[in-house]
């Protein structure tokens, strides 16, 4: 079952739950320390200094529609288990050539999604029942292996991965 809403309804939702509803951001590339090959916003509000923080994500689940050219990632919760505020928060769907990811791990793929940029988290808080539907960045023909990235802006301008999940179907694109 695929549900989408329109730009209206996606700004409205996600300004509900603190995130930055600024869709016209630059992306530019970037080298990953997990050498995932992500992109990243120019923007550096909302940095957090030192090493990343420590989240948890329950229940994602991710849709692609080639008839609707709309990526939807839903999760559950999404919780900060550090003893500190996190830095600015963002979701990619990476689509994996190479397998599930693990850390320590060099990925061969690309990212087919990112949403807007979410403010950070307190500590012990957590964004619930997160629902993003956005175009695809690029779509790439091939069958993959998606990933959830979680990443959160550092002091260093860089996006450090912080949480990820691997889904167990492979992924058709065409």
């Amino acid at each position: 079952m695929y549900t989408f809403c329109s730009d209206k309804c996606r700004t409205a939702t996600w300004n509900k739950i603190g995130v930055k509803g600024d869709d016209s951001m630059d992306f530019s590339s970037a080298d990953a320390d997990d050498d995932t090959g992500y992109r990243h916003e120019t923007k550096e509000s909302g940095a957090k200094a030192g090493a990343p923080s420590k989240m948890e994500i329950v229940n994602a689940e991710y849709s692609y529609s080639a008839r609707t050219d709309r990526v939807t990632l839903k999760i559950g919760a999404l919780r900060n288990r550090s003893g500190e505020k996190t830095g600015s928060i963002r979701f990619e769907l990476f689509m994996s050539k190479t397998g599930p990811f693990s850390p320590g791990t060099k990925l061969s793929g690309y990212t087919m999604a990112v949403t807007s940029v979410y403010e950070p988290l307190r500590v012990n808080s957590a964004y619930s029942n997160v629902t993003s539907t956005m175009r695809p960045i690029e779509k790439k023909s091939g069958t993959y292996r998606p990933v959830l990235f979680v990443r959160e802006l550092n002091e260093d301008g860089d996006w450090k991965l912080t949480a990820y999940v691997n889904f167990s179907a492979p992924e058709k694109i065409l």
